[in-house]
């Protein structure tokens, strides 16, 4: 459910997701960690020797687009990025399936993979997924895919 519905949400029924009403602040405060968790993993790939960009879509979109992607050499990466306060993340399978109709899009490339991200404080974890459903990424998890520099 992405914060504009939680909002939308809140406005008709009188409560939030945990039962309360978001404000503005906490909004804001919630978009702002993803959007630096986001830059963050664009200046990480670079260093790895990634061309990556940053998409920054501030609503919900029927077009598939991840939060970020990078290419190196003949793979392409699709990335879904969250920045939880909690200790564990979920990612909804229509989410990832917009990861997949990114990729499908790019035949030039021999190895296209979809990976959903969490940055907890002080650590990344990524998962390289292969199929479209619903995924949790707890914070106690190790990734099950690693970058090489060149």
């Amino acid at each position: 459910m992405s914060l504009r519905e939680l909002v939308s949400r809140a406005k008709h029924k009188g409560v939030g997701r945990h039962g309360r009403l978001l404000t503005v602040k906490e909004i804001k405060r919630i978009r702002r960690r993803g959007y630096r968790a986001e830059r963050e993993l664009v200046k990480k790939l670079r260093r790895y020797g990634f061309k990556a960009v940053r998409i920054p879509v501030s609503a919900p979109s029927a077009e598939p687009l991840p939060d970020v992607f990078a290419a190196k050499d003949d793979t392409l990466l699709a990335f879904e990025i969250k920045a939880p306060s909690s200790d564990r993340v979920y990612f909804q399978k229509e989410q990832i399936k917009k990861l997949f109709d990114f990729l499908s899009m790019f035949d030039p490339y021999t190895t296209r993979m979809a990976v959903i991200g969490a940055k907890f404080p002080y650590r990344w974890i990524f998962k390289h997924i292969e199929e479209t459903d619903d995924y949790v990424i707890h914070k106690d998890e190790e990734s099950n895919i690693t970058f090489k520099q060149t």
